[in-house]
């Protein structure tokens, strides 16, 4: 089957092909869009179709929600260690077909096999964490003031929730979702990005192998004409009691405004500008690791990737060199198939455009090139490829807000060091921002650990770690970068709803 559905040849044999499948999964049944229609998939290290699969339709998007809806009420009564058995072997079978799922990952994203395979495990790592979850989500009993009466609370799921999910991180940000959801006893229909629809499916697969109820999970393939009116139903279909989203500031707004007209619960992971800030004191071996760990980590296309980062202007030199030196040595491109290679190209021609734009804003502001920078069009790595670049931004060169920068995420594998003085000088700047999701700093003082720590203006802080994303930690952002949290010990509350009732005696 591979052989007939994969449009190109690749490097990688599947170990199991019935993964792969062209159609959404509604109602527990696969089905092709009403109207015949399909689009396909680029796989981004050659812009060749890789695939196609279904188009499907705001009708069928309806129907979709309607088959959870059905299956939410026989699915909500489902005992806690029932649905934790249930969660245990989705997992257990993804985790056996984890090779075929990094293929996959690699093949719609360009992402290196070596990183698709952390992301399953990243992915993994969420359904255990809920797992543990499920038979500690509970009520509690609140003391009455009148003394006839008795006040417990109960945590009851809420409904079908929607899950609109990035092409990013195709595996995990599924499983942080939908298995949230699903440990919490509510159905879902889940809307994949357009670029990464077949890691979707090929989960949904296996869901339906874990032996689920049929409705409980249902993806919704859509191309990216289609996904307006996808969007649509899912804000405004009533049935829809939820809707968890991942994406870009300006769609997570517009998907807000819309929910708020049936008052749903959201919950929104969007846009960052994350600042990465180096004082004089750190220990600057380390600080390099971490900072190519958080800004070229999957080519610079996460949502918590460095994106501004301030280095003092003491040490930014000696950082500078060693920096240089060790992007040489950590990254390496080349075929993504290969085990070697760590650094792949962009998604699409839209990210590599996006990051020669800022690439030419700082240098026609002024900025150095250090290392890195444009591909002439016949060197190899393909058209989506940018290699590592690094800039330095000489001290008054210009004023810091007016770089593209630093008014939106880079995404892409460009980063830009800019000289400060002073940490309240830093602080300021890192604040100047409506984007609130991650931030870094180092230093070897304990003091200024905690004080700089609380003074950013985000959601997560890394303190000498440029890698803060882990299932136990509640992961989100505050101000323009979302509401609500995923992972982390409240993690299913986020997709319960509490009930009080209180007892006359």
């Amino acid at each position: 089957m591979a052989e007939n559905f994969i449009k190109k040849s690749i490097p990688y044999t599947f170990k199991d092909p019935s993964l792969l499948d062209h159609r959404s999964f509604i109602g527990g049944k696969w089905v092709e869009a009403s109207s015949g229609k399909t689009f396909p998939v680029y796989d981004p290290t050659d812009d060749q179709v890789a695939f196609s699969v279904a188009d499907l339709s705001r009708d069928d998007t309806r129907a979709a929600v309607e088959a959870a809806h059905a299956a939410f009420l026989t699915y909500r009564h489902t005992p806690p260690r029932t649905r934790r058995a249930l969660l245990n072997k989705w997992a257990s079978l993804i985790r056996a077909s984890t090779d075929d799922l990094a293929a996959i990952c690699t093949l719609e994203l360009g992402k290196p096999f070596t990183e698709s395979i952390v992301t399953v495990n990243y992915g993994l790592s969420f359904l255990d964490w809920f797992e543990g979850g499920i038979e500690r989500l509970g009520g509690e009993t609140i003391p009455a003031a009148r003394g006839d009466n008795r006040i417990v609370t109960i945590r009851q799921p809420q409904g079908v929730v929607a899950a609109i999910t990035p092409w990013n991180s195709p595996i995990a940000m599924i499983t942080r979702k939908v298995g949230a959801a699903i440990a919490a006893g509510n159905t879902v229909v889940c809307k994949p990005a357009p670029e990464t629809p077949l890691c979707a499916i090929a989960l949904a697969k296996l869901f339906e192998r874990a032996g689920y109820p049929p409705g409980v999970f249902n993806v919704v393939t859509g191309s990216a004409e289609s996904t307006p009116g996808i969007g649509a139903e899912l804000c405004e279909n009533r049935l829809v009691r939820h809707l968890s989203f991942t994406g870009s500031t300006p769609i997570g707004k517009f998907l807000n405004t819309e929910c708020a007209k049936t008052m749903k619960r959201i919950s929104m992971e969007l846009g960052g500008n994350a600042p990465f800030l180096i004082f004089e004191d750190a220990d600057i071996p380390k600080a390099v690791e971490g900072l190519i760990t958080s800004k070229w980590r999957s080519s610079g296309q996460t949502c918590v990737c460095a994106n501004r980062i301030l280095v003092h202007e003491s040490i930014i030199d000696q950082f500078k060199s060693q920096l240089q030196k060790r992007l040489g040595e950590v990254l390496v491109p080349g075929s993504v198939w290969d085990r070697k290679t760590n650094f792949g190209p962009l998604y699409s021609g839209k990210a590599v455009e996006k990051v020669k734009r800022h690439l030419e804003d700082a240098t026609s502001n002024g900025a150095e090139l250090i290392t890195g920078g444009l591909p002439a069009p016949d060197e190899e790595g393909g058209p989506n490829f940018i290699p590592p670049t690094l800039l330095v931004q000489p001290p008054g060169s210009v004023e810091w807000d007016a770089l593209a920068f630093s008014k939106e995420e880079t995404f892409g594998p460009l980063a830009t060091l800019l000289p400060f003085k002073d940490e309240k000088e830093a602080i300021e700047y890192a604040n100047r921002t409506e984007a609130g999701l991650a931030a870094y700093l180092y230093t070897n003082d304990i003091g200024r650990m905690w004080r700089v720590a609380e003074a950013l203006e985000a959601g997560m802080v890394g303190v000498r770690v440029g890698l803060v994303s882990a299932c136990e930690m509640p992961f989100g952002g505050i101000k323009e970068s979302g509401i609500g949290r995923e992972g982390g010990g409240h993690c299913l509350e986020e997709y319960t709803e509490v009930k009080a009732i209180t007892f006359g005696l």
